[in-house]
Protein backbone atom coordinates (compact mmCIF):
# COMPACT_ATOMS: atom_id res chain seq x y z
CA UNK A 1 0.00 0.00 0.00
CA UNK A 2 1.34 3.53 -0.80
CA UNK A 3 2.02 6.08 1.94
CA UNK A 4 -1.13 8.20 1.28
CA UNK A 5 -3.26 5.03 1.54
CA UNK A 6 -1.46 4.03 4.73
CA UNK A 7 -2.18 7.43 6.26
CA UNK A 8 -5.87 7.14 5.36
CA UNK A 9 -6.05 3.63 6.86
CA UNK A 10 -4.41 4.81 10.07
CA UNK A 11 -6.85 7.73 10.32
CA UNK A 12 -9.81 5.35 9.98
CA UNK A 13 -8.47 3.14 12.78
CA UNK A 14 -7.74 6.12 14.98
CA UNK A 15 -11.23 7.60 14.69
CA UNK A 16 -12.67 5.46 17.47
CA UNK A 17 -10.06 6.54 20.04
CA UNK A 18 -10.50 10.21 19.13
CA UNK A 19 -14.28 9.90 19.52
CA UNK A 20 -13.81 8.29 22.93
CA UNK A 21 -12.02 11.37 24.20
CA UNK A 22 -14.28 13.99 22.61
CA UNK A 23 -16.54 14.40 25.62
CA UNK A 24 -13.60 14.67 28.02
CA UNK A 25 -11.85 17.17 25.77
CA UNK A 26 -14.91 19.39 25.63
CA UNK A 27 -15.31 19.29 29.41
CA UNK A 28 -11.63 19.96 29.94
CA UNK A 29 -11.63 22.96 27.59
CA UNK A 30 -14.38 24.61 29.61
CA UNK A 31 -12.75 23.69 32.95
CA UNK A 32 -9.34 25.03 31.84
CA UNK A 33 -10.66 28.43 30.77
CA UNK A 34 -8.64 31.14 32.47
CA UNK A 35 -6.26 28.64 34.14
CA UNK A 36 -2.70 27.51 33.53
CA UNK A 37 -1.49 24.12 32.31
CA UNK A 38 -3.19 21.15 33.90
CA UNK A 39 -1.10 18.40 35.45
CA UNK A 40 -1.76 14.65 35.59
CA UNK A 41 -2.01 12.32 38.58
CA UNK A 42 -2.01 8.81 37.08
CA UNK A 43 -2.86 5.72 39.13
CA UNK A 44 -2.10 2.78 36.82
CA UNK A 45 -2.98 -0.74 38.06
CA UNK A 46 -1.99 -3.49 35.62
CA UNK A 47 -0.43 -6.99 35.62
CA UNK A 48 3.36 -7.27 35.39
CA UNK A 49 3.13 -8.36 31.74
CA UNK A 50 1.52 -5.05 30.83
CA UNK A 51 3.01 -1.59 30.36
CA UNK A 52 3.78 0.21 33.61
CA UNK A 53 2.44 3.59 34.65
CA UNK A 54 5.73 5.33 33.88
CA UNK A 55 5.54 4.33 30.22
CA UNK A 56 1.94 5.51 29.97
CA UNK A 57 2.78 8.84 31.62
CA UNK A 58 5.72 9.25 29.23
CA UNK A 59 3.42 8.84 26.22
CA UNK A 60 0.98 11.36 27.72
CA UNK A 61 3.83 13.87 28.00
CA UNK A 62 4.93 13.20 24.41
CA UNK A 63 1.43 13.88 23.17
CA UNK A 64 1.13 17.02 25.29
CA UNK A 65 4.57 18.25 24.26
CA UNK A 66 5.37 19.19 27.85
CA UNK A 67 5.90 17.62 31.27
CA UNK A 68 2.72 16.37 32.88
CA UNK A 69 3.67 17.50 36.37
CA UNK A 70 2.48 21.15 36.20
CA UNK A 71 3.53 21.80 39.79
CA UNK A 72 1.20 24.17 41.58
CA UNK A 73 -1.41 24.05 38.84
CA UNK A 74 -4.77 22.24 38.66
CA UNK A 75 -4.72 18.45 38.34
CA UNK A 76 -6.47 15.80 36.24
CA UNK A 77 -6.74 12.59 38.24
CA UNK A 78 -6.85 9.35 36.27
CA UNK A 79 -7.34 5.84 37.65
CA UNK A 80 -6.81 2.90 35.24
CA UNK A 81 -7.44 -0.77 36.11
CA UNK A 82 -6.24 -3.32 33.53
CA UNK A 83 -7.05 -7.04 33.63
CA UNK A 84 -6.89 -10.02 31.29
CA UNK A 85 -10.16 -11.89 30.79
CA UNK A 86 -10.80 -15.60 30.25
CA UNK A 87 -10.69 -15.21 26.47
CA UNK A 88 -7.12 -13.91 26.61
CA UNK A 89 -8.00 -10.34 25.58
CA UNK A 90 -7.74 -7.32 27.86
CA UNK A 91 -10.15 -5.00 29.70
CA UNK A 92 -9.53 -1.47 30.97
CA UNK A 93 -11.69 0.56 33.33
CA UNK A 94 -10.64 4.21 33.17
CA UNK A 95 -11.91 6.90 35.54
CA UNK A 96 -10.91 10.55 35.12
CA UNK A 97 -11.66 13.53 37.33
CA UNK A 98 -11.39 17.09 36.03
CA UNK A 99 -12.22 19.55 38.78
CA UNK A 100 -15.66 18.43 39.96
CA UNK A 101 -16.47 16.41 36.83
CA UNK A 102 -15.85 12.65 36.89
CA UNK A 103 -16.12 10.34 33.88
CA UNK A 104 -15.54 6.61 33.50
CA UNK A 105 -15.49 4.18 30.58
CA UNK A 106 -14.64 0.56 29.83
CA UNK A 107 -12.33 -0.34 26.93
CA UNK A 108 -11.54 -3.77 25.47
CA UNK A 109 -8.54 -4.72 23.36
CA UNK A 110 -6.65 -7.71 22.03
CA UNK A 111 -3.42 -6.57 23.75
CA UNK A 112 -2.56 -4.62 26.85
CA UNK A 113 -0.39 -2.32 24.73
CA UNK A 114 -3.47 -1.23 22.78
CA UNK A 115 -5.25 -0.25 25.97
CA UNK A 116 -2.19 1.58 27.35
CA UNK A 117 -1.92 3.71 24.21
CA UNK A 118 -5.66 4.34 24.10
CA UNK A 119 -5.63 5.45 27.76
CA UNK A 120 -2.67 7.79 27.11
CA UNK A 121 -4.48 9.35 24.16
CA UNK A 122 -7.75 9.84 26.06
CA UNK A 123 -5.99 11.47 29.00
CA UNK A 124 -3.87 13.69 26.74
CA UNK A 125 -6.93 14.80 24.76
CA UNK A 126 -8.73 15.64 27.99
CA UNK A 127 -5.92 18.11 28.72
CA UNK A 128 -5.24 19.33 25.19
CA UNK A 129 -7.61 18.71 22.24
CA UNK A 130 -4.62 19.09 19.88
CA UNK A 131 -2.76 16.17 21.46
CA UNK A 132 -4.02 13.79 18.76
CA UNK A 133 -1.85 15.60 16.22
CA UNK A 134 1.31 14.83 18.17
CA UNK A 135 2.57 11.29 17.60
CA UNK A 136 4.81 9.95 20.39
CA UNK A 137 8.49 10.62 19.67
CA UNK A 138 10.32 7.86 17.87
CA UNK A 139 7.23 6.54 16.13
CA UNK A 140 7.78 4.87 12.79
CA UNK A 141 5.82 2.75 10.34
CA UNK A 142 5.51 -0.78 11.59
CA UNK A 143 5.39 0.13 15.29
CA UNK A 144 2.12 -0.26 17.09
CA UNK A 145 0.31 -2.11 19.83
CA UNK A 146 1.44 -5.52 18.69
CA UNK A 147 5.12 -4.72 18.19
CA UNK A 148 6.01 -4.96 21.90
CA UNK A 149 3.19 -7.12 23.18
CA UNK A 150 5.35 -10.00 24.37
CA UNK A 151 7.64 -7.75 26.38
CA UNK A 152 4.74 -5.80 27.80
CA UNK A 153 6.26 -2.51 26.59
CA UNK A 154 4.22 0.49 25.60
CA UNK A 155 4.34 0.92 21.82
CA UNK A 156 6.01 3.96 20.36
CA UNK A 157 3.05 4.86 18.13
CA UNK A 158 -0.24 5.08 19.99
CA UNK A 159 -3.52 4.05 18.46
CA UNK A 160 -4.95 7.54 18.50
CA UNK A 161 -2.01 9.38 16.93
CA UNK A 162 -3.14 11.27 13.85
CA UNK A 163 -0.24 11.67 11.38
CA UNK A 164 0.84 15.24 10.84
CA UNK A 165 0.92 16.06 7.13
CA UNK A 166 3.79 18.49 7.67
CA UNK A 167 5.76 16.00 9.76
CA UNK A 168 5.26 13.20 7.26
CA UNK A 169 5.51 14.70 3.74
CA UNK A 170 4.86 12.63 0.70
CA UNK A 171 8.10 11.17 -0.61
CA UNK A 172 7.41 12.38 -4.16
CA UNK A 173 6.65 15.94 -3.07
CA UNK A 174 9.75 16.23 -0.88
CA UNK A 175 12.00 14.62 -3.43
CA UNK A 176 13.46 12.38 -0.73
CA UNK A 177 12.91 8.62 -0.55
CA UNK A 178 11.12 7.42 2.59
CA UNK A 179 13.16 5.87 5.38
CA UNK A 180 13.50 2.13 5.04
CA UNK A 181 11.11 0.28 7.33
CA UNK A 182 9.20 -2.95 7.54
CA UNK A 183 5.64 -2.97 6.14
CA UNK A 184 2.99 -1.80 8.53
CA UNK A 185 1.11 -4.80 9.99
CA UNK A 186 -2.63 -4.77 9.24
CA UNK A 187 -3.47 -4.33 12.93
CA UNK A 188 -0.70 -1.87 13.86
CA UNK A 189 -1.98 1.27 15.53
CA UNK A 190 -5.55 0.10 15.81
CA UNK A 191 -7.49 1.54 18.78
CA UNK A 192 -8.73 -0.55 21.67
CA UNK A 193 -12.10 -2.08 20.81
CA UNK A 194 -15.07 -0.64 22.64
CA UNK A 195 -17.74 -2.69 20.89
CA UNK A 196 -18.56 -3.60 17.34
CA UNK A 197 -17.84 -0.69 14.98
CA UNK A 198 -20.87 0.85 13.36
CA UNK A 199 -21.84 -1.24 10.34
CA UNK A 200 -19.56 -4.16 11.28
CA UNK A 201 -21.06 -7.65 10.85
CA UNK A 202 -22.35 -9.25 14.03
CA UNK A 203 -20.68 -12.37 15.34
CA UNK A 204 -22.81 -15.51 14.78
CA UNK A 205 -22.13 -18.51 17.02
CA UNK A 206 -23.91 -21.75 17.86
CA UNK A 207 -24.63 -22.97 21.39
CA UNK A 208 -25.09 -26.42 22.94
CA UNK A 209 -26.25 -26.60 26.54
CA UNK A 210 -26.91 -29.50 28.95
CA UNK A 211 -28.48 -28.78 32.31
CA UNK A 212 -30.10 -30.09 35.45
CA UNK A 213 -33.31 -28.38 36.55
CA UNK A 214 -35.64 -28.14 39.55
CA UNK A 215 -39.36 -27.36 39.11
CA UNK A 216 -41.29 -26.04 42.08
CA UNK A 217 -44.90 -27.12 41.39
CA UNK A 218 -45.57 -28.52 37.92
CA UNK A 219 -45.61 -32.04 39.40
CA UNK A 220 -47.02 -33.17 42.77
CA UNK A 221 -43.75 -32.26 44.56
CA UNK A 222 -40.54 -30.36 43.80
CA UNK A 223 -39.27 -32.20 40.74
CA UNK A 224 -35.71 -32.71 39.51
CA UNK A 225 -35.23 -33.01 35.78
CA UNK A 226 -32.70 -32.82 32.98
CA UNK A 227 -32.59 -31.14 29.61
CA UNK A 228 -30.62 -30.08 26.57
CA UNK A 229 -30.77 -26.94 24.45
CA UNK A 230 -29.33 -25.82 21.14
CA UNK A 231 -29.37 -22.34 19.74
CA UNK A 232 -27.66 -19.48 17.99
CA UNK A 233 -26.13 -16.21 19.18
CA UNK A 234 -26.21 -13.15 16.95
CA UNK A 235 -24.50 -10.35 18.78
CA UNK A 236 -26.34 -10.00 22.09
CA UNK A 237 -29.45 -11.91 20.95
CA UNK A 238 -29.91 -15.63 21.67
CA UNK A 239 -32.53 -17.91 20.10
CA UNK A 240 -32.72 -21.51 21.29
CA UNK A 241 -34.81 -24.66 21.34
CA UNK A 242 -34.79 -26.94 24.37
CA UNK A 243 -36.14 -30.25 25.63
CA UNK A 244 -36.75 -31.15 29.30
CA UNK A 245 -37.88 -34.32 31.09
CA UNK A 246 -39.14 -34.70 34.66
CA UNK A 247 -39.30 -38.30 35.86
CA UNK A 248 -42.20 -40.12 37.47
CA UNK A 249 -43.58 -38.96 40.80
CA UNK A 250 -46.18 -40.76 42.91
CA UNK A 251 -49.22 -38.76 43.93
CA UNK A 252 -51.77 -40.13 46.42
CA UNK A 253 -55.43 -39.31 46.71
CA UNK A 254 -55.70 -37.76 50.22
CA UNK A 255 -56.43 -40.26 53.02
CA UNK A 256 -56.01 -43.28 50.68
CA UNK A 257 -53.26 -45.55 49.41
CA UNK A 258 -54.44 -45.05 45.84
CA UNK A 259 -53.08 -42.52 43.36
CA UNK A 260 -51.12 -42.08 40.16
CA UNK A 261 -47.63 -41.95 38.70
CA UNK A 262 -47.14 -38.53 37.04
CA UNK A 263 -44.40 -37.34 34.67
CA UNK A 264 -43.80 -34.40 32.33
CA UNK A 265 -41.90 -34.04 29.07
CA UNK A 266 -41.72 -30.74 27.20
CA UNK A 267 -39.96 -28.74 24.52
CA UNK A 268 -39.56 -25.00 24.29
CA UNK A 269 -38.50 -22.05 22.18
CA UNK A 270 -37.23 -18.81 23.61
CA UNK A 271 -35.38 -15.58 22.91
CA UNK A 272 -32.90 -13.90 25.26
CA UNK A 273 -30.95 -10.68 25.23
CA UNK A 274 -27.63 -10.58 27.07
CA UNK A 275 -25.54 -7.65 28.24
CA UNK A 276 -21.85 -8.32 28.84
CA UNK A 277 -19.92 -7.48 31.99
CA UNK A 278 -16.38 -8.78 31.42
CA UNK A 279 -16.74 -12.60 31.69
CA UNK A 280 -20.41 -12.48 32.72
CA UNK A 281 -23.37 -12.26 30.35
CA UNK A 282 -26.84 -11.73 31.80
CA UNK A 283 -30.21 -10.71 30.42
CA UNK A 284 -33.96 -11.35 30.18
CA UNK A 285 -35.66 -14.18 28.29
CA UNK A 286 -39.17 -14.93 27.03
CA UNK A 287 -40.53 -18.06 25.40
CA UNK A 288 -43.16 -20.74 25.08
CA UNK A 289 -43.06 -24.35 26.27
CA UNK A 290 -45.30 -27.18 25.06
CA UNK A 291 -45.40 -30.83 26.00
CA UNK A 292 -47.35 -33.60 27.65
CA UNK A 293 -48.11 -34.54 31.24
CA UNK A 294 -49.10 -38.15 31.88
CA UNK A 295 -50.57 -39.99 34.86
CA UNK A 296 -51.12 -43.75 35.39
CA UNK A 297 -53.29 -44.91 38.26
CA UNK A 298 -52.28 -47.46 40.90
CA UNK A 299 -53.97 -49.12 43.90
CA UNK A 300 -57.28 -49.59 42.10
CA UNK A 301 -58.85 -52.63 40.54
CA UNK A 302 -58.66 -51.34 36.97
CA UNK A 303 -55.88 -48.76 36.76
CA UNK A 304 -55.88 -46.55 33.67
CA UNK A 305 -53.78 -43.75 32.28
CA UNK A 306 -54.42 -40.39 30.76
CA UNK A 307 -52.47 -37.49 29.27
CA UNK A 308 -52.92 -33.73 29.27
CA UNK A 309 -51.52 -30.94 27.15
CA UNK A 310 -48.80 -28.87 28.79
CA UNK A 311 -48.68 -25.36 27.30
CA UNK A 312 -46.97 -22.55 29.19
CA UNK A 313 -45.56 -19.13 28.26
CA UNK A 314 -42.44 -18.33 30.27
CA UNK A 315 -40.48 -15.29 31.42
CA UNK A 316 -37.09 -15.38 33.05
CA UNK A 317 -33.41 -14.56 32.99
CA UNK A 318 -30.29 -16.33 31.79
CA UNK A 319 -26.76 -15.69 33.05
CA UNK A 320 -23.59 -17.34 31.73
CA UNK A 321 -20.05 -17.12 33.07
CA UNK A 322 -17.04 -17.74 30.80
CA UNK A 323 -14.57 -20.45 31.79
CA UNK A 324 -12.94 -20.02 28.37
CA UNK A 325 -13.84 -18.61 24.98
CA UNK A 326 -15.95 -21.70 24.20
CA UNK A 327 -17.08 -23.07 27.58
CA UNK A 328 -19.48 -21.28 29.89
CA UNK A 329 -21.55 -22.06 32.99
CA UNK A 330 -25.22 -21.08 32.46
CA UNK A 331 -27.79 -20.40 35.18
CA UNK A 332 -31.43 -19.91 34.16
CA UNK A 333 -34.42 -18.93 36.30
CA UNK A 334 -37.89 -18.97 34.72
CA UNK A 335 -41.50 -18.46 35.73
CA UNK A 336 -44.03 -20.50 33.70
CA UNK A 337 -47.75 -19.82 33.38
CA UNK A 338 -49.65 -22.94 32.18
CA UNK A 339 -52.70 -21.97 30.14
CA UNK A 340 -54.25 -25.48 30.18
CA UNK A 341 -54.90 -26.70 33.74
CA UNK A 342 -56.25 -30.22 33.41
CA UNK A 343 -56.82 -32.39 36.48
CA UNK A 344 -56.09 -36.11 36.88
CA UNK A 345 -58.65 -38.01 38.97
CA UNK A 346 -59.46 -41.58 39.97
CA UNK A 347 -63.16 -41.85 39.20
CA UNK A 348 -65.18 -42.25 42.34
CA UNK A 349 -62.11 -41.84 44.56
CA UNK A 350 -60.62 -38.34 44.20
CA UNK A 351 -58.12 -36.01 42.62
CA UNK A 352 -54.56 -37.16 41.97
CA UNK A 353 -52.97 -33.97 40.58
CA UNK A 354 -53.91 -30.73 38.84
CA UNK A 355 -51.64 -28.63 36.63
CA UNK A 356 -50.81 -25.45 38.62
CA UNK A 357 -51.47 -21.85 37.61
CA UNK A 358 -47.79 -20.93 37.91
CA UNK A 359 -44.48 -22.66 38.57
CA UNK A 360 -40.86 -21.60 38.99
CA UNK A 361 -37.78 -23.34 37.59
CA UNK A 362 -34.04 -23.02 38.10
CA UNK A 363 -31.51 -24.72 35.80
CA UNK A 364 -27.73 -25.01 36.06
CA UNK A 365 -25.46 -26.67 33.52
CA UNK A 366 -22.63 -26.32 31.04
CA UNK A 367 -22.62 -24.63 27.63
CA UNK A 368 -20.32 -25.02 24.64
CA UNK A 369 -20.16 -22.32 21.96
CA UNK A 370 -19.35 -23.10 18.34
CA UNK A 371 -17.13 -22.28 16.63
Amino acid sequence: MGRPDARRARRARQGISVALAAALAAAATEARAGEGAWGVDLDWAAPDACADGGRVLAEIEQRLGRPAAAHGGPRLRARAEVSQNARGSWDLHLTTTLGEATSSRDLHGETCAELASAAALIIALALDPEAAARAPMGSAPGTGPEADTDAGALPDAGPGALPDEAAEPDAGAAGTPPAASSPTPPDAGRPAAVGAPHGAPLDLRGTLRAFGVLDASALPAVAPGAGVAAGALLGAVRAEASGTYFGTQKALVPATSMGGDVWLASGGLRLCYASRHKDLEVGPCAGLEAGVMSATGFGVTSPGSNRALWLAPQLGALATYALSDRVRVPLAVDVLFPVVRDEFVLVGIGSVHRIPAVTVRAALGVEVRLP
